[in-house]
């Protein structure tokens, strides 16, 4: 058989996400998932008029997108998803904290999306700000089914009003992808479709037009990215990195093997509108292989990662080691620097050239818990990190704790708020708990379990 050309690959996982997604509307309890969503948009369809109201911060949530208000000192909170061991929860409520103030305000804008999770959000400083959601997917509280989103959205951050934007051509249904703002466009890779029984995983490209709101599919020539969702992107001079991500493959009917993918490539702008791929070869020192984990772009070209998860897989268990630590990737030279936190009074700014030695009694061991899934957001200088999951033996633990640190000190991480106590809140699976199960607390990036799928 001869060898498929790269658009004839997009098209074929295009037509089995089609497939899929038909599978998933017949599959049992599919229309009661969508008669959810429907009573959703109903309920949702009653709020006619903008209001905001003084609030605590969001309950726990994973998969969530925080985004920095492109023209105020402000975060913006939409969406994301609950687990307390049996049920599943869904959220499409939108929070804003304002930095100076360290204040919570919960606003009910009309016409919202529909719950979701693992969806993207990014925003542009036009109109006032928009902020900018496609995609996602609603699980059913069962967590055996789920609904994956193609749309596009748009919140006008000083009108306050949602738009569902319909144009054609855009991305097929699924959730774990990954979305940056390049130059006038909105940029969309990868990603992941899963019903009950089967997925999916693409590795496509596709352009938003922030001007006259059209989809265009790339079709970059060269060996590109296998397909992959929970990836990180980084936009730079020559234009869009892909950095790791997750990926599953069928061991048999029974049994999945995940996989951490640690590669770099490079999708690159020509001129002509052409794209090509290239893979990055990287220097320095390279984290750990690792999904899960978060980036932000934190000083001229370089960007941040922080935490993650790595999986060791078999038939019978998957071991996990869950991380805190963070590690920075200059995007025009690849070479990877660890960051380390200093005590107060010895400011360090971000490497030049090497990290250099340090010694054990200066660095800073305040740290946000190992973790994966968390939010990255990077406002004037100062990154602040969100949430994220962590597995206590067979919990699985979702944190709503906020975290911040001077990218021009980086002297230490400040604790904006506590994480809430959902221990109590976890179902035990009825089976009887193994002997010599883990009671201790957890440590600096000390192993842990990690969820069927990340995105």
């Amino acid at each position: 058989m001869g060898k498929k050309n790269k658009k004839e690959k997009g098209k074929g996982a295009e037509k089995a996400a089609q497939k899929l997604a038909k599978k998933d509307r017949k599959a049992e309890g599919m229309e009661d998932l969508e008669a959810m969503i429907a009573q959703f948009k109903e309920e949702d369809k009653q709020r006619t008029t903008f209001t905001e109201e003084v609030s605590s911060h969001p309950t726990p949530r994973t998969n969530l997108s925080v985004t920095t208000h492109p023209d105020k000192d402000e975060l913006i909170f939409f969406g994301g998803e609950y687990f307390n061991g049996k049920k599943t929860t869904v959220f499409n409520d939108l929070f804003v904290y304002n930095i100076k103030k360290s204040k919570w305000m919960k606003q009910s804008v009309p016409n919202p999306p529909p719950p979701r999770c693992a969806h993207q959000a990014v925003a542009v400083a036009k109109e006032g700000g928009q902020l900018w959601v496609f995609g996602g997917e609603f699980a059913s509280p069962n967590n055996l089914q789920f609904y994956h989103y193609k749309d596009l959205w748009v919140l006008n951050l000083k009108e306050h009003k949602w738009d569902q934007i319909k144009a054609k051509g855009g991305p097929s249904q699924r959730s774990g992808h990954r979305m940056v703002v390049y130059k006038q466009n909105i940029f969309v890779f990868g990603g992941f479709h899963e019903s009950h029984k089967n997925f999916i995983y693409f590795n496509d490209c596709y352009l938003f037009s922030l001007s006259d709101y059209t989809w265009a599919k790339l079709s970059p020539t060269g060996s590109g990215p296998c397909p992959r969702s929970a990836c990180q992107l980084a936009v730079t001079q020559d234009g869009v990195l892909i950095i790791g991500g997750y990926s599953k493959v069928k061991v048999n009917k029974e049994v999945d093997k995940g996989t951490s993918h640690s590669d770099i490539f490079l999708l690159r702008e020509k001129p002509g509108n052409k794209w090509s791929w290239e893979k990055v070869k990287e220097t320095g020192n390279k984290p750990w292989p690792r999904s899960g984990f978060s980036v932000a772009p934190i000083s001229g070209n370089r960007v941040g990662f922080f935490g993650g998860v790595c999986d060791d897989e078999d038939e019978e268990e998957i071991k996990s080691l869950f991380f805190n630590s963070m590690h920075c990737l200059d995007t025009v030279s690849y070479r990877w620097f660890n960051v380390e936190f200093y005590k107060k009074g010895k400011e360090k700014k971000l490497p030049e050239d090497d990290v250099g030695d340090v010694k054990d009694d200066e660095v800073m061991k305040i740290l946000p818990c190992p973790r994966m899934n968390s939010s990255l957001a990077v406002k004037k200088h100062t990154m602040y990190l969100f949430g994220g999951v962590v597995e206590d033996g067979d919990k699985q633990v979702t944190l709503n704790d906020l975290w911040s640190i001077d990218l021009r000190k980086l002297n230490s991480w400040d604790q904006i708020l506590e994480a809430d106590d959902t221990g109590a809140d976890w179902f035990e699976e009825e089976e009887e708990e193994e002997e010599g199960s883990s009671e201790e607390e957890m440590e600096v990036d000390e192993p842990g379990c990690s969820g069927d799928h990340v995105k």
